[in-house]
């Protein structure tokens, strides 16, 4: 593997054996080489794969001009999201936290601090991304000693919603977050209980729903279904039966999607776990 272009002490272009662009990241990497020079992969410690050459004109204009303090933390966050939580999350996560806290700490040194409305929702549903946010905040605060408020913490924490649901952007942020709050008020309301967020089934619970979501935004269904199954925990789960007829109209009358019973037969046993100390 060649080096394409030297884009700092620590970043250069190359090919990969597909002959896609990628920026190969790592400490002196990039220092004293030029064009034509073979990469010393024993330096490599991130491979960035470029989606096409205005994503890769964008990385050498922008990303590569970032102080390295910002990539630290980004990479220390991602590692500390993937080993403390298991997160499965891809290198473009990386990019996205830098860019965002890239962004974050040039506005709070222009004294201009945004509000998330969705701070108190994304608690309940987004815990683990959210200490992983507050755990980013440390490090800048520590790093570049800059104090950010949860806001902010939560802006971060939704990169990493959207990171392990393998998108881009996050463009239905909002609707995914409403139908996980209508899902779980749904429960509460059939069983007339106060779910316990932290419970551990709790946040299987709301990790389903959140996949389940985003299959429907998508229009997609589980390809097959054991029938047999289905009515053994229809009549197995008679109260969690109930509560997912409750929902999958729901569902049906808000977004036109028939929730199949593959998904019928996963949504009753995370209700019955969830539900099953406090009926």
């Amino acid at each position: 593997m060649k080096i394409e272009k030297v884009l700092n002490n620590n970043m250069v272009l190359s090919y990969n054996t597909e002959g896609k662009e990628v920026i190969l990241k790592g400490k002196s990497i990039g220092f004293g080489r030029k064009k034509g020079d073979e990469v010393d992969r024993r330096l490599v410690e991130r491979i960035f794969v470029q989606n096409d050459k205005k994503d890769a004109r964008h990385f050498e204009e922008y990303f590569a001009k970032l102080p390295q303090e910002y990539w630290e933390i980004s990479e220390q966050t991602v590692d500390y999201a993937k080993s403390e939580y298991g997160m499965q999350l891809n290198e473009r996560t990386i990019l996205t936290v830098c860019d965002h806290i890239a962004g974050a700490a040039d506005r709070y040194r222009n004294g201009i601090i945004l509000r998330n409305a969705m701070i108190w929702e994304g608690k309940r549903f987004y815990p683990n991304e959210f200490k992983v946010g507050q755990y980013a905040l440390d490090l800048v605060k520590r790093r570049l000693n800059l104090t950010m408020e949860e806001d902010e913490a939560m802006f971060l924490a939704f990169h990493f919603v959207y990171g392990q649901l393998n998108r881009k952007e996050p463009e239905n942020l909002e609707l995914i977050t409403k139908i996980i709050k209508d899902i779980v008020d749904i429960v509460e309301a059939s069983y007339q209980v106060k779910l316990n967020t932290e419970s551990w089934d709790y946040r299987r619970f709301v990790t389903h729903i959140r996949f389940f979501a985003q299959r429907m935004l998508q229009n997609k269904q589980y390809e097959t279904t054991d029938e047999d199954w289905f009515h053994v925990l229809k009549d197995k789960y008679r109260n969690s039966y109930n509560c997912i007829v409750k929902i999958a109209n729901y569902i049906h009358d808000r977004y036109y999607y028939e929730v199949d019973r593959e998904e019928m037969m996963y949504l009753m046993i995370h209700i019955e776990k969830v539900t099953r100390d406090l009926h």
